[in-house]
């Protein structure tokens, strides 16, 4: 999650690297899987809400003490916002980018980012990789909130 527009952090003028952390939301599979959508939406929210100014500074602590973290070999699944990095805005001198985010999502990094169709309309695309079991499931959940197929809203936003 970024750490940006934390209050506190005092990131330099015109920074560009990374600033996040990851704050965790646990739950066993079998309790995600059986649960409702508003479920796993709950623990996001409580991770998310745990993003402070304290808490970014104690991560950095532990990470100069204990060395980084390998989340990746510890099956975890990360989803991070970039929608507030700019990266739709940044020029090197080259003009406007076209996209700015990841090229692909991998089962355990995805991203959600800024995104302009061919309209022009701006919008948010999530980039996720699901095994297709998960695919299905998430497919149907998105059907019920939205009243319209995944591949229907996606091919009508072009």
């Amino acid at each position: 999650m970024t750490a940006r527009g934390i209050s506190g952090l005092r990131l330099p003028a015109g920074y560009y690297g990374n600033a996040f952390t990851f704050p965790a939301a646990v739950s066993t599979a079998r309790i995600l899987c059986t649960s409702p959508l508003s479920y796993a939406i709950h623990l996001i929210q409580n991770a998310k809400a745990q993003m402070t100014e304290e808490y970014v500074k104690s991560v950095s602590d532990l990470m100069v003490i204990k060395k980084r973290p390998k989340y990746i070999a510890s099956r975890n699944l990360i989803v991070p916002n970039f929608t507030l990095q700019g990266f739709d805005k940044v020029d090197f001198g080259w003009g406007n980018p076209i996209y700015g985010g990841i090229p692909f999502a991998t089962s355990d990094f995805g991203v959600y980012t800024n995104f302009k169709n061919s309209k022009g309309e701006y919008g948010v695309v999530i980039s996720l990789f699901l095994p297709p079991l998960a695919l299905e499931k998430f497919k149907n959940e998105v059907k019920k909130m939205t009243g319209e197929s995944v591949i229907q809203k996606i091919l009508s936003s072009y």
